[in-house]
């Protein structure tokens, strides 16, 4: 699992964590619960996301607590897109 010092108390990748906001967003599913799931059945987002089959993908509330932390109330998602 990666940790990194730029992101205290992370131990989601930052690419990972971006990489799983925008599949969530594009892809229109509904909740981050929902798109955990799907990223643990399709091997197309396993891919997209650098996971092999037999990687665990972060648990949801792991990934929305990290996620909330480091992007709420920012438009780096928007300046992506």
């Amino acid at each position: 699992m990666f940790i990194s010092s730029r992101f205290p108390g992370t131990s989601i990748d930052p690419v990972l964590l971006i990489k799983i906001a925008l599949l969530h967003y594009i892809f229109g599913i509904p909740s981050m619960r929902r798109t955990i799931k799907e990223i643990e059945t399709n091997v197309a987002y396993r891919w997209f996301l650098g996971l092999g089959q037999d990687e665990k993908v972060p648990h949801f509330s792991t990934f929305g607590k990290t996620y909330v932390r480091r992007f709420q109330g920012t438009d780096v998602f928007e300046r992506i897109l």
